[in-house]
């Protein structure tokens, strides 16, 4: 089994951390905290997510994030333990804009660029075309990932039957750049209406013409136009999906799983590890929220059936509390029933040990963290309870895999 990976050091080294996993297992909590432990270590750091949803800014405390990073308030990150030099700002992916700048970027000329996107056909189509969603996401990663002004980037992702469209986005889109349609529609002869654009009309002017007329839209003239301004994209397109990839998957970057003991969050997230060692990608740990973890560092305690709890614990736990309650008080009831009590958690807390063990030994003997966040009292809606939660995945109160099986987030 190979020496596991430091969490810490993962934040410390890496460029790119990358947080997947199935939903409601505590994905964008972990994200936040991974930034914020970035910051408070001293380095500048971004957090995107990719999910529309407000959970980061609602965990992050801000009002709102946009697609340029928001800071947050210097006072309030050197109350939590930031240094002067570390920084902490948050933006939530607009992937229309995003694709909008790439567009731009890559057109020939300024005239090419405004027939683009002033293009109707464009404007409908753009979050809908290969890939195009899911490579904005990546692109807005590199693009924070060339900026010198942050040294870390944390990357919360759609749950997990997205995630992975996320990293594979690169791929899909050169395969839809390289697919005989695109190259027959994106050919010059189609732009000067040789025999690719005949080809074109034969089978589908008519159609067209039809909606034309229902609609009042020229699709024609529209398409045309799309293609013919977009042809010289291809190549940039191209080489850009390539550094995006070798960029995520590449030493720089590293990838989190995020789970709970729910057997059918396990069960995704040991599919996720699958999916992942497929692609190559470089997995530095999981952490497991919500855990039930016993109070302590000893061992769980065998299941006692409540007619052979031991009447030495009984009493002792009745004297107990007599003492602090009153003779009135109903002690002996009292001491049975918190017993009975604690051997039903202690039972939680075995289920979810075997619920997580295959999860576990798999990442560990990759040479990945293991760290188990115990179910906590509330929710994590600030950024105390991000540092809270950052005890268990860094260090502090018997953290992860040094805790032995004790509490999840």
């Amino acid at each position: 089994m190979k020496t596991p990976l430091d969490p810490k050091a993962v934040i410390r080294d890496r460029r790119i951390v990358v947080c997947v996993g199935t939903g409601g297992v505590g994905k964008t909590t972990l994200a936040a905290c991974f930034a914020l432990e970035g910051a408070r270590l001293g380095r500048r750091t971004a957090v995107l997510t990719i999910d529309p949803a407000r959970r980061l800014a609602d965990a992050l405390g801000v009002a709102e994030l946009g697609n340029e990073p928001t800071d947050l308030p210097r006072e309030r990150l050197t109350a939590l333990g930031v240094p002067p030099e570390g920084r902490l700002a948050a933006l939530m992916l607009d992937m229309k804009r995003t694709f909008d700048a790439l567009v731009a970027r890559f057109a020939d000329s300024e005239e090419a660029r405004q027939r683009i996107l002033g293009n109707r056909i464009y404007q409908h189509v753009s979050d809908a075309l290969a890939g195009s969603a899911e490579y904005s996401a990546m692109e807005k990663v590199f693009e924070l990932s060339e900026r010198e002004d942050f040294d870390l980037i944390v990357v919360d992702t759609p749950p997990s039957q997205h995630a992975l469209d996320f990293l594979e986005a690169p791929r899909r889109l050169l395969e839809f750049l390289d697919s005989r349609l695109v190259q027959i529609l994106l050919h010059p002869a189609f732009a000067a209406g040789r025999l690719g654009f005949r080809i074109f009309q034969r089978g589908t002017e008519r159609v067209l013409r039809v909606i034309e007329r229902i609609s009042g839209v020229s699709f024609l003239e529209d398409i045309s136009e799309f293609l013919l301004a977009f042809e010289g994209m291809s190549e940039g397109f191209r080489e850009r999906a390539r550094q995006v990839q070798d960029r995520l998957v590449g030493p720089d970057a590293a990838f989190v799983l995020a789970a709970s003991p729910a057997p059918q969050a396990t069960s995704h997230a040991l599919g996720m590890l699958d999916r992942l060692a497929a692609a190559r990608v470089p997995l530095a740990g999981v952490v497991v929220n919500r855990v039930h973890l016993w109070p302590g560092v000893g061992p769980t305690p065998e299941r006692v059936p409540e007619q052979e709890q031991d009447e030495a614990a009984v009493a002792a736990l009745a004297a107990a509390l007599a003492a602090d309650a009153g003779a009135d008080f109903p002690a002996n009831d009292a001491a049975r029933a918190a017993l009975a009590c604690a051997d039903g958690y202690a039972g939680w807390v075995r289920d979810d040990a075997e619920s997580t063990a295959q999860l576990e030994a798999r990442v560990a003997r990759s040479g990945g963290f293991v760290r188990r966040v115990p179910e906590l009292a509330g929710d994590v809606h600030d950024l105390e309870g991000l540092v809270h939660v950052g005890d268990w995945v860094f260090g502090g109160p018997a953290s992860g895999a040094d805790a032995g099986r004790s509490e999840g987030a």
